[in-house]
Parts: structure tokens; C-alpha cells; sequence
């Protein structure tokens, strides 16, 4: 989940070009440097503070010329955090940043004031990855020394933290409750990479059944308190695995334990409402979820993030009907071409990234599909939305497709397409109208249907 009360306005944008002197009192930052290995000339800026989970109205896009380089300033009123591909920044009013970044968040170099946060930063942890975890690298021969391993982990990186000089103490307040929430999200994944870790070293024994889930958080529970305690906080879910955790502790029963007792503040049950609203949204669309989406922001407290919820509605309202919205592709050979250049044709589109595994595995039933189909009125497009061109031509090489492929990382897809999630599948009528937004993969029966609806 992603959830601030922040505004972001993109000032002003120069490419490589002389920068004016300016006045970086009153909420100014200047940002400049190279983007290496980035899919196009256009990066989008991604906020990551509390409001993000609900839209992305505060995403800033940076222009960047032949070389990947930038020169910009924009109007920030408090410190927030963004992502720029896999690397976070943490950005301060007054700050002159030069960066060099690459897919690669720990490649990354940070010069000028704002410099120290954002080396810090190169090394923080993913959360998907089961934070300390480290995707199961880290995982040791039994839950205690694991847990060992995680307390020795979560104690150098406060110590790192605590060392720094040129930061302030607000950013050193919101990076301990990261690394709190990072040493919450390793024993939620625990279980998890227990059973993996299990069956690759075969060990048996380190397996956590699922009858015996709800037990192992049980035993936890009074040590993880104090941990969830620290979070409860509204200003904390400006950490994204802050507010990942947090949705846990109120949504999921099996972590409820751990937030036995703990009176949430009303601020952060409603974000974490808002954000299960928001997540509904990027799944699936009917008049009904946007009614009742409609009327929770309506009613919401904190009006400045009833706003956010309410422009992602309006956003995903757009997905409900109407015209599509056109995009840029890119073939295998490097030839450019448009979504609406297949116009006149039903279109039934695939969403994939290389390293998506339940989008490799629907790959087969795709072309299967397109192979039944063959000879009719319908386009199968299989559009790759990986960051990186190499990676997806890389892929193609060794596994070979009988369709056509495309390669898209348009802005349009995220902004109006609302893609967040892949797979993900869509099915445009002949008239390039929107069939569905978020039509049934093709190992499902139901998209059979809803072909032979639109072929008529």
C-alpha cells in the first residue's frame, strides 16, 4: 500500500541547458544529473509519501535529454520522499541535488546539499522482498537464529543512521520507524521463506504449515508490540513499508495479535480504509465500487487525502467506458507505432514485464487463445512493460514467441490506464472504445465470452 499531505508542483523543467540563479528559500528544490539505462526520454518521479497509495496527482515527470541528463526545480513545501525507478530520494526545501542513478539503486551517486540522506538511502531495504529477508538470501537454519540475524541487521542500520551528520532529525525519526517496520515485515514473510528455505536446503523441519501460521505469530506477538507501537503514528506513513505493516496490523487476523491493544490513531485507520479502496480500484472496476468509493472519500476526515481518493476515482471512472486511451509501442526491431494504429479491430491486450511470474505463466494461454482465434476480427498484443529493452529482448532470445511483441513504458499506461498491477489484461471494441479495463486472463473461461460479445 502507499499513502501525506503534501503538494507537489513541478516549477519549472530545463533540459541541460544554463540553470538561472533562483532563490531556493520558500519550498524550492533544484535537482539535476543523468538517468543511465532509463526506457525513454520521459522518467516519472514517483511521490512515495502517505498519500500515494490513494493516486499519483503528486508524480513529477522528468525530461531528459540524448544523454539521460535533467536540470529542474520544483516547489516543495515539507520533505517527502519519491522513487525514481528502483531508487528512493528523500527531497528537503532548499536542497541542490546532483544525481547520477541507474536501474540499480545501490549504483547510485548523490552530490550537493541533501547528498547524505540520499546515500543512506541507496542501501535502505525492498519490502517485497521480506525486508531483512532479502528475498530468502538471508534466511538461517532455524527461526532463532534468523532472528538473530535480523535483530544484528536492524542494530547496525540504526547505528548507521544515528552516525549521520547532514540530516535532519525528522528524516533520522522517519528511518528508524523503516527500520522498525523492516524487522515487523521480515517475521511477517518469515513463514514464507521458511517453507522455500525448507524445501531448497531440505530441511524439513524449518517448514511453518499453514495450520501452524497463526501459532507462530501468536508466540511473537509480545516482542513485535512495542515494534507495532512505533507506528502508530500518521506522520510514519510517509515510509512505504511503514504503511505496508500498518495495513497488515489492521487488515490481516493472522498479524492482529501484534497489534493487540494498540488504540490506532483515527487518522491511520482511515488512510489504511482508503488505501484498501484505492487497491480495489486498481483491480477491478464496476459502477458499484466507485458508488461506494465515492461516498467513503465523501465522508473522510482528513480532507486534503479525500481529494487524492476522490481524483483516483475520477481517474478510474474514465476506465469504465468510453474511448481508450492511445499509448506509444515499440517492436522488437525498434519501430515505433501507436495503440490506435489497430483501430477497427477488436483488441485484446497482455501487460507483462519479464520478471512477473504469474505474466510468464499466462504467456502460453495467450497464444493459444490467439491461435483459436486466428482469422478473425481481433488483435492479441502482448506488450511488455519491463524497464529496460534489453532485459525484454534478452528474455525474447531465449524464450521465443509466435506473436508479435511490444515494448511500452508511455507515461499513459500508468496515468491513464491506472497500471499498478500485472498482469494485467484489457479489451478495446472496434470502435476503440474500452470493452473492460481489467478483462479476464486468457486462462479463464469467462474471456471466451466476452470475445464472441464483441466479435458480433
Amino acid at each position: 500500500m502507499k499513502f501525506s499531505t503534501l503538494r507537489i508542483i513541478l516549477a519549472a523543467g530545463i533540459v541541460m541547458g544554463a540553470f538561472p540563479a533562483c532563490n531556493t528559500e520558500g519550498g524550492q528544490v533544484h535537482l539535476k544529473g543523468k538517468l543511465q539505462n532509463m526506457p525513454g526520454r520521459t522518467v516519472t518521479m514517483s511521490y512515495d509519501g502517505a498519500s500515494s497509495i490513494l493516486g499519483n496527482s503528486r508524480d513529477i515527470t522528468l525530461h531528459l535529454d540524448a544523454e539521460g541528463c535533467f536540470d529542474t526545480v520544483i516547489s516543495l513545501n515539507k520533505p517527502a520522499y519519491y522513487n525514481i525507478s528502483r531508487n528512493t530520494v528523500y527531497l528537503t526545501p532548499g536542497d541542490e541535488l546532483t544525481m547520477k542513478i541507474t536501474q540499480r539503486n545501490k549504483d547510485a551517486e548523490f552530490v550537493g546539499k541533501g547528498a547524505e540522506a540520499n546515500n543512506y538511502l541507496k542501501e535502505r531495504l525492498f519490502p517485497h522482498a521480506g525486508s531483512f529477508l532479502g528475498g530468502g538470501v538471508n534466511m538461517k537454519n532455524s527461526f532463532e537464529s534468523t532472528r538473530r540475524m535480523i535483530d544484528s541487521m536492524a542494530l547496525a542500520r540504526r547505528t548507521q543512521l544515528t552516525s549521520l551528520e547532514n540530516v535532519s532529525e525528522e528524516f533520522k525519526r522517519l528511518e528508524n520507524a523503516r527500520i522498525s517496520a523492516d524487522v515487523l515485515n521480515s517475521y511477517n514473510y518469515y513463514p514464507i521463506y521458511a517453507n522455500i528455505h525448507a524445501k531448497n536446503k531440505n530441511i524439513p523441519e524449518l517448514a511453518i504449515r499453514r495450520h501452524q501460521v497463526d501459532s507462530f505469530y501468536l508466540a511473537i506477538s509480545e516482542d513485535m508490540k512495542s515494534l507495532a507501537e512505533e507506528l502508530n503514528d500518521e506522520s510514519v506513513l510517509d515510509v512505504a513499508v511503514a504503511r505496508s505493516v500498518l495495513d497488515n496490523l489492521l487488515s490481516n487476523p493472522q498479524m492482529q495479535s501484534w497489534a493487540e491493544g494498540i488504540a490506532f490513531v483515527p487518522e491511520v485507520q482511515e488512510l489504511v480504509m482508503a488505501a484498501q479502496w484505492a487497491d480495489k480500484l486498481n483491480e477491478y472496476l464496476d459502477a458499484e465500487s466507485i458508488s461506494l468509493a465515492t461516498a467513503y472519500a465523501n465522508n473522510m476526515k482528513d480532507r486534503e487525502m479525500a481529494q487524492e481518493l476522490l481524483s483516483k476515482i475520477q481517474q478510474s471512472s474514465r476506465l469504465l467506458n468510453g474511448p481508450a486511451i492511445d499509448f506509444s509501442l515499440t517492436d522488437v526491431e525498434g519501430n515505433s507505432c501507436r495503440l490506435s494504429d489497430f483501430k477497427g479491430k477488436v483488441l485484446y491486450i497482455d501487460l507483462w514485464a519479464t520478471w512477473c511470474g504469474p505474466c510468464v505463466k499466462e504467456s502460453p494461454y495467450f497464444e493459444s487463445l490467439a491461435k483459436e482465434y486466428e482469422g478473425k476480427d481481433i488483435v492479441f498484443l502482448t506488450i511488455s512493460t519491463d524497464n529496460s529493452k534489453k532485459t525484454w529482448k534478452k528474455y525474447l532470445e531465449s524464450n521465443p514467441k509466435k506473436l508479435p511483441q511490444y515494448h511500452s513504458t508511455d507515461p499513459a499506461l500508468k496515468e491513464g490506464w491506472a497500471i499498478k498491477y500485472i498482469p494485467r489484461f484489457i479489451l478495446i471494441n472496434k470502435d476503440f472504445n474500452i470493452a473492460d479495463a481489467y478483462a479476464p486472463r486468457p486462462s479463464e473461461d469467462s474471456i471466451r465470452e466476452k470475445l464472441e460479445y464483441l466479435l458480433k
